[in-house]
């Protein structure tokens, strides 16, 4: 294919060379693109679009034409206009998604009012003058051998138009080219692996359900897969022939997207930190799919062996982590979540490379940034805004905790994430600490409650009298959802793992998170779940005949709860860990410590664990008769006193300032951490919005002291 791509670039070289023909081969290709854009759809026309084929090629054809300026040092960046974008007639960039500007605020940028506007021929002044220097500057040659006229007179249209240099007419052709050829090819070639992937698992399940349920119809529902799994294949072979296999295309469109990523930093100061506190427009009205289309390519070379090999990854690994933390900047949440896949794909462990151990370890905006924008990226990803938030950031924490599992490893990271903690103990590291819980419970309620009901369907099936004897369209959909149980269990308990996994080993040296007041009784609340489940009188209805199939460890799970309790338990220098155990009425249990101890002798748990457990225990009982004691002392309680959202006795008012109810602070700010609205009329709430009720306070204390000298007496 090489021998044809260089044909094609020579041919169109010389056209570019000849004055008369080099603007019409320009507006050519903008037409061309302009014409295709709708290739960029998941759907394509084949009627209206151009072939992958077509564009492929072409993609090839102009990063052979970008050559000149893809030096190292990337020395002729500064000839890349970002007005452009703006002004340019040959490309229509304006209607595409932007990084962080709306449509409506391009236009107002553009507008009278927009401090970016100017006057036209002094932009166009400006344009031609740089176009001048630039002709000076690099008339004297190539560079490499590429084509010695990208460095005469720029581009020009005609009319009146603005001018550009070559240079830039080129890069942003080459863009919107690759955009369309290169990446597309990439993207349906993605799309067509899973297509494959669902149809064996589609295959699997229907060849299950012929052996329990056979049918004319299933017997042709199969062959009719296998007929489309080896067209499938076919397809994916000439994928294979044209894009995985050509390194050198891969390694000129890096290099190109090296150059789009530094470009894009110097639109922003350049490579440093923090970044400034607003966006600037041009950066803000770039084209979303230029950052996209490079993280999509990485994702794509890092899978190929040795596709990553002598391409310079510093920059690309700089703009990850200056960026993927920058709503600001970059507005979409889904697109900085893709940074994160491209750090995942790095990971040593992952990609058997030395080259990208560097970039973690010994890479100064790494150490310094990239654990905090992590943190920070896995608070924001609660809310991105789709309807389907609620099981995207499923899969986008995945990634995020199998970096940061991994960063846990290296001891200058460690140090890090350890001082951020202690930082942001009432900021992000409290948001992040809330949601690994949420999510903890969520995956590990929906795990062991989808095991029951599996398990109840496993013996419907297993009883083949009565199987036999129901419907076969009841046997089949009984079916199916066997399977597609089994692959829910396994994925909703993989992540559980990982988020468990990830307390035991955080909360082993930072503890101090989670014993705040807004948080220890939440965690105390989710540990008691656990346990409750994993030796109460439930835990022989979640026997699985394989239980490694679905990634169900109940040993190992114990062993990090308890490991948790106890890390706790050693941090909690004002005792007030038993106390919030205790105050879990939902799950709490005295006989759990002695039936998890019991169970931890039997696995072989470390002895001084479970010492240190049992102590907790006993703590936890003493802190119960306590409490039961002051209940009876307080006897009847002032509705007045209680909060309204929990029921329990304030012992810090507040006030909201607009619904103007009164709640304990620990509460309100439990629920603060979830969710930024006042519950009773969700307008918006912060934690420094609210007002103390010292009245209330003084009454409540007054309050308790009678009590107790009642009792006394």
């Amino acid at each position: 294919m090489n021998n044809l791509y260089d044909g094609l670039a020579e041919v169109l070289l010389c056209l570019l060379k000849n004055a008369d023909t080099r603007e019409n081969v320009l507006e050519y290709l903008g037409e061309v693109v302009n014409k295709n854009s709708s290739r960029a759809h998941i759907q394509v026309d084949p009627i209206s679009c151009a072939s992958s084929g077509m564009f492929v090629n072409l993609s090839a054809v102009m990063l052979r034409l970008c050559e000149p300026f893809l030096d190292a040092h990337l020395t002729k960046r500064d000839k890349i206009d970002p007005k452009y974008v703006f002004y340019s007639t040959r490309l229509d960039l304006r209607g595409l998604t932007a990084l962080h500007a709306s449509s409506e605020e391009v236009a107002e940028w553009l507008g009278n009012e927009n401090p970016l506007k100017t006057d036209v021929s002094k932009h166009q002044n400006d344009v031609e003058n740089r176009s001048q220097q630039s002709q000076e500057a690099t008339s004297s040659g190539s560079n490499g051998g590429g084509p010695s006229f990208l460095h005469n007179k720029p581009m020009s249209s005609c009319g009146g138009k603005a001018k550009y240099t070559f240079i830039c007419e080129c890069f942003f052709m080459t863009a919107r080219v690759l955009n369309l050829g290169l990446l597309k090819a990439f993207s349906d070639f993605k799309h067509l692996v899973q297509d494959i992937s669902r149809c064996e698992d589609t295959l699997s399940t229907f060849k299950a359900m012929q052996g329990q349920a056979p049918s004319p119809q299933l017997e042709q529902d199969i062959a009719r897969l296998e007929k489309e799994i080896e067209l499938y294949s076919q397809e994916k072979l000439c994928y294979e022939a044209q894009i995985l296999r050509d390194g050198d295309l891969l390694h000129r469109a890096l290099s190109f997207y090296r150059l789009m990523v530094v470009w894009l930093v110097g639109l922003v100061g350049g490579f440093k930190m923090p970044l400034p506190l607003t966006c600037p427009v041009e950066f803000a009205c770039m084209p979303e799919h230029f950052v996209e289309d490079a993280m999509e390519l990485l994702i794509f070379a890092s899978r190929i062996p040795k596709a990553l090999d002598g391409v310079l990854l510093d920059d690309f690994m700089n703009f990850i982590i200056m960026f993927m933390a920058s709503p600001n900047f970059i507005r979409n949440p889904y697109l900085r979540a893709k940074m994160v896949e491209v750090l995942n794909c790095w990971m040593p462990r992952r990609s058997g490379s030395s080259v990208t151990a560097t970039l973690f370890e010994g890479h100064q905006l790494s150490l310094d940034y990239l654990v905090r924008n992590l943190l920070k990226l896995y608070v924001d990803i609660e809310f991105t805004g789709s309807h389907t938030q609620f099981y995207d950031k499923f899969n986008i924490r995945h990634n995020i905790a199998e970096l940061l599992d991994y960063l846990w490893q290296v001891p200058s990271h460690r140090n890090a994430w350890k001082q951020i903690a202690k930082e942001e103990e009432k900021g992000v590291y409290l948001n992040f600490v809330n949601f690994l819980i949420n999510d903890s419970i969520y995956l590990l309620d929906e795990s062991l409650n989808k095991i029951l009901e599996h398990k109840e369907l496993e013996a419907e099936m297993s009883n083949r009298v009565e199987w036999e004897q129901r419907p076969v369209q009841e046997r089949q959909e009984r079916t199916r959802l066997f399977h597609s149980q089994e692959n829910i269990i396994r994925i909703d308990m993989k992540l559980a793992n990982e988020d468990v996994t990830m307390l035991a080993f955080t909360s082993e040296q930072i503890t101090a998170p989670f014993l705040l007041p807004e948080m220890v009784e939440r965690v105390a609340s989710m540990l008691n779940y656990f346990l409750l489940q994993l030796v109460g009188p439930q835990r022989k209805s979640l026997s699985l005949k394989d239980p490694e199939k679905y990634e169900f460890r109940p040993k190992q799970l114990l062993k990090q709860i308890v490991n948790i309790y106890v890390h706790l338990a050693r941090g909690d220098k004002e005792n007030i860990f038993p106390a919030a155990i205790t105050r879990d009425g939902r799950s709490y249990n005295e006989q759990l410590f002695s039936a998890a101890a019991d169970v931890l002798r039997r696995i072989g748990e470390d002895g001084s664990i479970i010492q240190e457990f049992i102590e907790l225990g006993a703590k936890t009982k003493i802190a119960a008769s306590e409490a039961m004691d002051t209940e009876a002392t307080l006897g009847e309680i002032p509705e007045e006193f209680l909060d309204p959202i929990q029921f329990t006795l304030m012992t810090d008012p507040v006030i909201l300032p607009s619904s103007r109810h009164t709640v304990d602070r620990t509460v309100i700010q439990r629920h603060l951490l979830s969710d930024s609205t006042d519950p009773f009329n969700r307008s918006h709430l912060t934690a420094d919005m609210l007002i103390p009720n010292l009245e209330m306070k003084a009454k409540i204390e007054e309050f308790i002291r009678s009590q107790q000298l009642k009792r006394e007496t």
